[in-house]
C-alpha cells in the first residue's frame, strides 16, 4: 500500500525505476562479461560490494540510514548470511558470462521452485494448487529450452543453479535472522554483506595471480565506454536496491514482483536480439514463452491471492467499526490467513504502523498498481 499523499508521479516513477535498474544491472553485467569478454566476474564482485559499502557508509555517517552496531551478535547473526550472499553473487555473474540472457532469465525461475520447497521444509507453508501449477509451467518451459539450448555450458548452468539454490537460501535465512535477532535491521544485513564480501574477495583474489595480472593487463580499461559500463555495472547493485525499497513504499510488494516479472519477459527478448551468444531454434523459442507464459500466470495468482486478502481484511474492517472494535491480527499468520493477509490486515487497522506513518482505514480504497 502506498503511503498517504504518494504521487502518482512517485508511484509510476518509482515503478519505473526499479524496472529499469533491474533490466539495466542485466544487461551492463552482460555487455562487461560477455561483450567485452572481461576476465574477472571476481573482481566486478569485489567491486560491487565496494561501492555498496561506501555508499552505505556515507548514508550512515550523515544520518540517512540506521545500521545496527558491530557486536559479536551481530557477528554471529551475520556469518551464515555474508557465505551464502558472496556465493550468490559470485555464481550469478559467473552464469552471466557464460549463458544467454533468456536462458539465463530461464533458469533462474528454478529459484522460486527451490524457495518454495525450502519455506515448505523451513516454516511450514504450503502453496495453493495455482501457485504450483504455476511454478511448474515455469520449470518446464525452462526444461524444454534447456535441452534445445545450442549454446549449452557445463559450467555456465552448474553456476546458475548454484545462484539459484542460494538465492532461495538467502530468501529463508534471512527471514529467519530478522526475526530471531530483531536488532539487526535489513541495512544491516547489506552492509554487512558487503563489507565483508569486499574483505573476503581481497583475499581471494590476492591468491590468484593469474587472474589479476589479466585484470591489470586488460585492453579496454582506456576506452571510456567500457569505463562508463564497468562503472555501471559497480554501482547499479545500490540503485536496485534503493528502487527496490522505492517502489514497494510507493506501491505495493505485488508491484515490485511484477514489475520483476515484465523486466525478465524484456530481457529475454533483448537477450534474443541484441546478444550475439544466442542462437536460434525453435525448440528453445517454445520452450522459453512457455516459461514466461508461467510467470505470467504465477504473477497473476500472487496478485488475485493479495486482492482477496485485501477485501476480506477491509470486509472485516467494516463489520467491527460500527461496535468500535479493533483488528486482530493473528502472530504468524494465523490459522485462517497466510502472512500476506496478516499484512494486509495491519496496514488496514486504525493504527498507525510500527514505525510511525497514519496508515488508517480511509486507504482502504486504494489501489494495488501494476
Amino acid at each position: 500500500m502506498a503511503p498517504v499523499g504518494a504521487t502518482a508521479w512517485q508511484k509510476g516513477g518509482s515503478a519505473l525505476l526499479y524496472g529499469s535498474a533491474s533490466l539495466s544491472i542485466m544487461v551492463i553485467n552482460k555487455v562487461v562479461l560477455t561483450i567485452y569478454h572481461f576476465p574477472s566476474f571476481a573482481f566486478l564482485a569485489a567491486c560491487q560490494f565496494l561501492f555498496t559499502t561506501l555508499v552505505i557508509f556515507c548514508l550512515k555517517v550523515v544520518g540517512r540510514v540506521q545500521v545496527t552496531a558491530m557486536s559479536w551478535e551481530v557477528l554471529r547473526v551475520m556469518a551464515p548470511l555474508v557465505i551464502i550472499s558472496l556465493v550468490n553473487v559470485l555464481s550469478g555473474l559467473g552464469g552471466t558470462q557464460k549463458i544467454s540472457l533468456p536462458m539465463f532469465t530461464a533458469l533462474r525461475r528454478f529459484s522460486i521452485l527451490m524457495t518454495m520447497l525450502l519455506e515448505a521444509y523451513v516454516f511450514g507453508t504450503r502453496p495453493s494448487v495455482a501457485v504450483k501449477l504455476s511454478v511448474f509451467l515455469m520449470i518446464f518451459g525452462a526444461l524444454v529450452a534447456a535441452l534445445s539450448d545450442l549454446t549449452f555450458d557445463t559450467v555456465g548452468y552448474f553456476m546458475i543453479f548454484l545462484s539459484d539454490l542460494f538465492t532461495a537460501l538467502n530468501g529463508v535465512v534471512m527471514k529467519r535472522t530478522l526475526t530471531a535477532c530483531p536488532s539487526v535491521n535489513k541495512m544491516a544485513v547489506l552492509y554487512y554483506n558487503s563489507l565483508f564480501g569486499v574483505i573476503i574477495m581481497v583475499g581471494l583474489l590476492s591468491t590468484r595471480e593469474e587472474e589479476m595480472e589479466a585484470v591489470r593487463s586488460f585492453t579496454h580499461w582506456n576506452e571510456p565506454r567500457f569505463l562508463l559500463s564497468f562503472c555501471l555495472a559497480a554501482g547499479m547493485g545500490s540503485i536496485l536496491n534503493y528502487s527496490i525499497f522505492l517502489c514497494t513504499l510507493y506501491n505495493s510488494a505485488l508491484t515490485t514482483t511484477v514489475v520483476g516479472c515484465l523486466k525478465n519477459i524484456l530481457t529475454t527478448y533483448i537477450g534474443m536480439i541484441f546478444m550475439s551468444d544466442y542462437i536460434f531454434s525453435w525448440e528453445n523459442f517454445v520452450g522459453l514463452h512457455i516459461s514466461i507464459v508461467g510467470s505470467l500466470v504465477y504473477s497473476f495468482v500472487e496478485l488475485q491471492s493479495i486482492l482477496k486478502g485485501r477485501e476480506r481484511a477491509v470486509m472485516d474492517m467494516k463489520s467491527r467499526k460500527h461496535a468500535g472494535g479493533r483488528i486482530h491480527v493473528p502472530v504468524g499468520g494465523g490459522k485462517g490467513a497466510s502472512k500476506r493477509e496478516a499484512e494486509l490486515v495491519r496496514l488496514l487497522d486504525q493504527r498507525p504502523p510500527s514505525g510511525g506513518g497514519n496508515t488508517g482505514p480511509e486507504e482502504k480504497e486504494d489501489a494495488v498498481l501494476v
